[in-house]
């Protein structure tokens, strides 16, 4: 008669699983998600911080020209930079 079960996929792997947990397990995944979105609004602060500077220096050299020429640069900046229509 064949043997008819899976071969294993490793030399050294045993068909006794070690039990995790499930607390084990979310407490992971709740960690993990807490990492990545921790990293997510560093990553939107910094950008956002780094853009806000630039507008700022931007918006500081309009001042003492005319109200029309500050609304023009503005559009020319905001409509030239990628995705923005």
């Amino acid at each position: 008669m064949s043997d008819s079960s899976q071969p294993p996929v490793f030399l050294s792997e045993t068909s006794h699983a070690v039990p995790v947990p499930r607390v084990v397990q979310q407490a992971y995944f709740w960690v993990v998600s807490a990492l990545g979105g921790l990293a997510t609004i560093a990553l939107l602060v910094f950008a956002v911080a780094t853009q806000s500077s630039a507008d700022a220096e931007r918006i500081a050299e309009t001042k003492g020209r005319s109200s029309v020429n500050a609304l023009v640069g503005a559009l020319a900046v905001t409509h030239g930079r990628p995705g923005n229509l």
